[in-house]
């Protein structure tokens, strides 16, 4: 596991503990998140000179930013700013904690709306996607009653998104990132090997959806704006 893998397990755990402490609600969860991306963004964007400003909940002034998108305004998670403080790019971040399989669809659906809302306006979307390799199904009175298994299928539709030459609101970079449970309080990086999934997923996602080329694109991305 990379130096940055183990920047981002730590603040998913911190993460998990509020969300376990505080409930799904409380804006505080999100802050190691949101710092962590917006953190390694200003270092590969601002290496030499402050250049670019970057919004989230947790860093610098601690401030979301709302885009004004084609359709709605909209706070997302991370924004970086160019020197003439405009948009250039919107980073939006999702853990998956429980009932995954219930919500796949709205969840992949939520996501393209947001994307056309944004990259009409010519502002680029990145998007990091954390899953469980098993998720705990809870049903209406909050009692667990299955675990779901992640699988090929449940990953497919974001690949063929992503890959899709033809569809133009698809992420311009995407992350996935999957955890397996360490304790009860807490993840570490899932063996992709013990999942159902192809050899080619399994080398995309430790490749062109990692964390290390999701930060290097970021960079070729605004540098190129």
């Amino acid at each position: 596991m990379t130096n940055i893998e183990k920047e981002f397990i730590s603040a998913i755990n911190k993460y998990y503990r509020v969300y376990m402490q505080r409930g799904t609600r409380s804006p505080n969860k999100l802050k190691p998140v949101h710092s962590f991306i917006a953190r390694h963004i200003d270092e590969v964007l601002n290496d030499e000179e402050e250049r670019y400003k970057i919004y989230s909940l947790g860093f610098d002034e601690g401030k979301e930013y709302s885009i004004k998108g084609r359709y709605y305004p909209k706070k997302e998670d991370v924004v970086v700013l160019d020197e003439n403080d405009q948009p250039i790019l919107a980073v939006s971040f999702r853990f998956v904690v429980s009932n995954y399989f219930q919500n796949a669809n709205n969840y992949f659906e939520n996501l393209i709306g947001e994307i056309a809302n944004i990259k009409f306006n010519n502002i680029c979307f990145g998007h990091i996607l954390v899953l469980r390799s098993k998720t705990p199904y809870y049903n209406e009175n909050g009692k667990l009653e299955r675990t779901e298994e992640l699988d090929q299928e449940h990953l497919e539709k974001y690949l063929n998104l992503m890959y899709d030459d033809e569809y133009p609101y698809k992420p311009d970079i995407l992350s996935i990132f999957i955890v397996e449970n360490k304790s009860k309080r807490g993840f570490k990086k899932a063996n992709l090997n013990k999942l159902n999934i192809d050899e080619e997923t399994k080398s995309l996602l430790e490749t062109d959806l990692s964390l290390e080329h999701f930060f290097d694109e970021v960079y070729n991305l605004c540098k190129n704006q």
